[in-house]
């Protein structure tokens, strides 16, 4: 089940929409152009790099969810972490002040994800017991979106405010119902 969490500043383009050509080397150059210098000497994004990890694209996107998270977000304790077998970077981190664990997956917006994917890395690099990551899709613009992502339904919180169950309102759609 997926569901919107929040979003950075900007709206979030698909791959379609962006004009990018469909050939991976140019698709690459031109994102390349498009990343900021200043960035690529950051030493936590050479650390990242550093990891056992061939897409240079998706190590800049969890470069950019590590900064979103740290600084926008106020997340602590936000590490990286590197799988060779799925070859991507994930992050893990505690929202605001909480004391659990979150796992992050960063992934830029043209790059696709089937079901059995999304199963493979649940299985990967979440917890046994609970299998729940938040899909970071960043756009060329370093707009992040967060999805969260559970295996299986979930059931919603209640409302935080309670209507009052004795007012006019609730009365006349009472009566209208029964009618």
């Amino acid at each position: 089940m997926m569901e919107p969490l929040g979003a950075g500043a900007g709206a979030g383009a698909g791959a379609g929409e962006s004009g990018e050509s469909a050939d991976p080397e140019e698709r690459e150059a031109d994102e390349a152009a498009e990343r900021p210098t200043g960035n690529l000497h950051h030493p936590k994004y050479t650390e990242m790099m550093a990891l056992d990890v061939a897409d240079s694209t998706q190590v800049y996107t969890a470069f950019l969810v590590f900064l979103d998270l740290l600084e926008a977000r106020n997340w602590k304790d936000v590490t990286y972490k590197g799988s060779a077998e799925l070859q991507l970077v994930y992050l893990q981190g505690c929202p605001g002040e909480q004391e659990e664990v979150e796992v992050v997956v960063p992934m830029p917006v043209h790059m696709s994800l089937s079901h059995e994917r999304i199963r493979r890395i649940m299985e990967c690099i979440c917890n046994q017991s609970e299998k729940e990551l938040t899909l970071a899709i960043v756009d060329s613009d370093s707009t992040v979106v967060y999805y969260q992502l559970t295996n299986g339904f979930v059931v919603p919180d209640p409302p935080d405010v309670v209507e009052d169950v004795d007012s006019k309102q609730w009365r006349k759609r009472r009566r209208k119902f029964q009618r």
